[in-house]
C-alpha cells in the first residue's frame, strides 16, 4: 500500500515545485507567470434563492451543506428584531432544508427552538443542534426525530471533523476514529510525538502532527493506527500556533498548514510518502482564509485578496466567482465556501460549476 501513494505523489514533486522527475536530460519546467492581482474578469455561476419559509423577522445563524444537493439552515430571532440575544432574552429558532442544493427549502422540526443561543452540525449521517444553555439534540433521519444528550457526546463530535482525529476529553489528547455510527474508538496505538494537535487520513495513511516548542512533529501510520513512525518536517523557519492537515478527495494528496495566527499567510508542506517537504508560494498575498486540496495535488486557497491556488511553487490568482468565505470539501467532493446568507457550491473538478445559493430574508 505504501508504495501506491509513494508513486503518486513523486509524481506530483513537479508540480510541487521539488525536483525534477523522469528524463534527467530535459530541462526543469518553467514556473508559471505569478499573478498577484485577481483576474479582470470572473467565471460564469448560476443563482439560486428558493423562498425560504420562516417569517421575514428571523435571521439567518448557519448553514451547512453535507453535498450538493442537501443542506440546511438555521434561522433565529432574538427580541424585537435582533440575532443576538440580550441579558434577559432569549431566541426562537427555526429550520428549513433543502434537497436540491438550494433551489427550494421547506421547514422541518425543531425540537426546542427558544434558548439564549443556537448552532447547527450536519454531516451525512446526523444533523446536530445545540440550544444553549439545554444541550444537543441529534437527529439520525435529517430532522424528523431527534434525541437528547445534555452535553456534547461521541455523536455530536464526529460532525465536528474528519473519520480521524484528536480527542479531547479528561485523558490525554489521543487520535480516535469515529465510525458510521458515531461512535468512537481509539487507535490500537498511540503517536510518540509532544502536544497532539492534529489528525488525519488519506486511503492509505493516518496523519498525526503535534508541536514541540513551534515547531511541527510529525508521525503516519499506514495499518489505520495500529504502529507509527516519526517523519520528518523539513525546513519552514520560524514557528506556528496551529497547525492542520488537508486531504483531497481522492484520499491521495496531503497538506500540512501551519499558521502563526487567524489572518497571515501560512506556512504549507507536502508529503511525499517519506516526509513534509515545505513548499513554497512565490506571490502569495500576505492574508489567509482557508484552504483546501484539489484533486491535481494544488492547494485551493480564500484569501481577503481573492481566491487562488497554490502549484509549481506559486500562487496564482484564478477566476473563481466565491468571495474571502471559508472554503471547505464536502463529502462528495464538492466545494462549498460560506460567508453568512451566501453559499457557493463548486461541483465537478477538471471544469468546475458554481452556484450561488442565497439563504435568508434580505
Amino acid at each position: 500500500m505504501r508504495g501506491r501513494i509513494m508513486v503518486a505523489a513523486a509524481a506530483v514533486l513537479v508540480l510541487l515545485g521539488g525536483c525534477s522527475i523522469g528524463d534527467i536530460r530535459r530541462p526543469p519546467p518553467s514556473k508559471p507567470v505569478v499573478t498577484t492581482n485577481p483576474p479582470a474578469t470572473v467565471a460564469p455561476f448560476e443563482v439560486r434563492h428558493g423562498d425560504v419559509p420562516v417569517p421575514p423577522s428571523y435571521q439567518v445563524q448557519n448553514v451547512e451543506f453535507v453535498n450538493q444537493a442537501l443542506g440546511y439552515a438555521l434561522f433565529a430571532r432574538c427580541g424585537s428584531d435582533g440575532a443576538a440575544p440580550g441579558p434577559a432574552e432569549t431566541c426562537t429558532a427555526a429550520l428549513v432544508r433543502t434537497d436540491d442544493g438550494g433551489k427550494s427549502w421547506h421547514q422541518i422540526y425543531h425540537p426546542n427552538p427558544d434558548g439564549k443561543g443556537h448552532q447547527l452540525y450536519a454531516d451525512r449521517t446526523r444533523l446536530v443542534l445545540h440550544v444553549d444553555p439545554d444541550g444537543y439534540y441529534i437527529s439520525r433521519d435529517r430532522g424528523v426525530t431527534y434525541e437528547f444528550s445534555p452535553k456534547i457526546n461521541d455523536a455530536v463530535r464526529a460532525t465536528m471533523g474528519d473519520e480521524y482525529q484528536v480527542c479531547c476529553d479528561d485523558r490525554a489528547a489521543r487520535v480516535v476514529r469515529y465510525g458510521s455510527d458515531g461512535r468512537v474508538r481509539p487507535t490500537g496505538a498511540q503517536p510518540d510525538i509532544p502536544d497532539l494537535r492534529a489528525a488525519a487520513s488519506a486511503v492509505h495513511w493516518v496523519f498525526a502532527i503535534g508541536l514541540d516548542r513551534g515547531r511541527p512533529i510529525a508521525s503516519v501510520s499506514n495499518d489505520q493506527g495500529a504502529t507509527w513512525r516519526q517523519v520528518p518536517v523539513a525546513g519552514g523557519g520560524g514557528q506556528v500556533e496551529a497547525v492542520g492537515v488537508r486531504v483531497d478527495h481522492g484520499g491521495i494528496f496531503a497538506w500540512l498548514i501551519g499558521q502563526t495566527d487567524l489572518v497571515s499567510w501560512p506556512s504549507l508542506w507536502f508529503f511525499d510518502g517519506m516526509g513534509w517537504r515545505p513548499v513554497s508560494a512565490d506571490g502569495h498575498p500576505d492574508r489567509y482564509t482557508s484552504s483546501v486540496v484539489l484533486e491535481d495535488a494544488s492547494l485551493a486557497v480564500t484569501t481577503p485578496d481573492g481566491p487562488g491556488l497554490v502549484t509549481g511553487g506559486v500562487f496564482q490568482s484564478v477566476d473563481w466567482p466565491i468571495d474571502d468565505c471559508a472554503l471547505r470539501l464536502l463529502a462528495d467532493g464538492t466545494l462549498v465556501c460560506t460567508a453568512g446568507p451566501v453559499t457557493w457550491l463548486g461541483i465537478g473538478s477538471t471544469t468546475r460549476k458554481w452556484i450561488r445559493v442565497l439563504v435568508g430574508n434580505e
